[in-house]
């Protein structure tokens, strides 16, 4: 699979560097976005280093060829609810270990710098760690490093990413585990009776994707929104920012913002006044939104995957056993990375010698803690959806069509 390493390099740096990605793809043909020059030659050089060693992992072993396998988690720094992804992740590989089969190793990195040096580390997992399956963050632009790097080398990739964007990249041995932004919101907007809908969501690149995937949610309920407003993690300013979003009179307010600066926001608008209904994406099942908000926290409603038997099962022995684990409840997060975890492991763990790779399109299913892992073609988590509304500091289902 690797030979004529050399030559390859000068292709794969040629690609990263250029405006569009020259790959032979199954599915999608949608480029993949392009790395800076100076980052593109380090994320060569790493995949040099992986096509060349002996001592590395190549991408195409498989639990037939070793006994100890290793995994890579990409943690930003700064990625909102890092410890819940690192927890997450963690105890999956811990709970795999205790069964029959080859044993895992989780290596995370992750660091602050410029663009593309989140693509670098990734390279890096594949390269010096010896990674079979890379594990990404909820982070799109992560994602799509980290997709750069498993489109030009084998190593399949699980995101936590609900950007729309990420399964449009025409890299086939991707999935995502958590519903998709359009999803989620198309949810809240058929479920919840609001005529005025207003949006809060981040600045900069992801808000970009959350804007377009809400405004298509949006357009298939039937209804609009009618103001979009981007913020800073920071919030330095909420009473100016509850000004201007009260004044457009919303009954509804979508928080598409991390659990922390979304339970801000929350305090803040409650505290300003606001009485309609708050509502935001799965993850703000999270105890940064509940510690941030407090009892702004009730009346929230969310989307979140409907549990059926069998993950209903898979749900209460892992959040039983996290809470042994780690002395306190699981959220969102942590039992998406759980799942992702857990998806690449028995995907490494299949007999035949098949390269990992080989296994996408998935077509199978498992039970997770977040409900039936199972995908379509392109990778997207195919998923029943269903709101949940805060009530007593626990969500609890709210009901279809129910004004919560």
């Amino acid at each position: 699979m690797f030979s004529n390493a050399r030559p390859a390099l000068v292709a794969i740096t040629m690609n990263l560097v250029g405006p569009t990605c020259r790959s032979a793809r199954t599915r999608g043909s949608a480029s993949l976005p392009s790395l800076r020059p100076r980052f593109a030659v380090q994320i060569g050089l790493w995949i040099l280093a992986l096509m060349t060693s002996t001592a590395c992992l190549h991408a195409g072993e498989t639990a037939a060829d070793n006994t100890n396998l290793v995994i890579g988690l990409l943690v930003p720094p700064e990625e909102p609810g890092a410890a819940s992804l690192r927890d997450g992740a963690t105890f999956g590989v811990e709970l795999a270990n205790q069964s029959p089969g080859p044993h895992f190793s989780l290596i995370i990195r992750g660091r602050t710098g410029q663009w593309g040096a989140d693509g670098v580390e990734a390279a890096r997992m594949a390269t010096d760690d010896g990674a079979l399956g890379l594990i990404a963050p909820p982070d799109g632009a992560a994602t799509h490093l980290v997709l750069q790097v498993s489109g030009r080398t084998g190593v399949p990739v699980i995101t936590l990413s609900a950007d729309s964007s990420v399964s449009q990249t025409g890299v086939p041995w991707m999935a995502r585990i958590v519903p998709r932004t359009t999803e989620e919101a198309k949810t809240l907007f058929t479920g919840i009776h609001a005529s005025h809908w207003v949006a809060v969501i981040p600045d900069e690149r992801a808000g970009r994707e959350a804007a377009r995937d809400l405004n298509e949610a949006a357009t298939n309920s039937d209804c609009s929104i009618e103001k979009i407003f981007e913020v800073k993690p920071a919030l330095t300013n909420t009473t100016r920012l509850c000004k201007q979003i009260l004044k457009n009179h919303p009954d509804a307010i979508l928080l598409w913002l991390d659990p922390a600066t979304a339970g801000t926001l929350a305090k803040a608008l409650r505290a300003a006044g606001f009485a309609g209904t708050l509502a935001g994406p799965g993850r703000l099942r999270s105890a940064d939104f509940a510690k941030t908000a407090g009892s702004a926290m009730e009346g929230l409603v969310v989307s979140s995957p409907v549990l059926e038997t069998d993950a209903a099962i898979a749900f209460q022995h892992f959040t039983n056993s996290f809470r042994a684990r780690f002395g306190h409840e699981p959220d969102a997060t942590a039992a998406a990375a759980y799942d992702a975890t857990t998806l690449l492991i028995h995907i490494l763990r299949q007999p035949g010698g098949h390269p990992a790779h080989e296994a996408f399109p998935i077509g199978f299913s498992l039970a997770g803690a977040t409900g039936i892992l199972s995908f379509d073609s392109e990778g997207n988590r195919k998923v029943n959806l269903q709101l949940f509304k805060a009530q007593g500091g626990q969500f609890i289902p709210a009901g279809a069509g129910a004004n919560p």
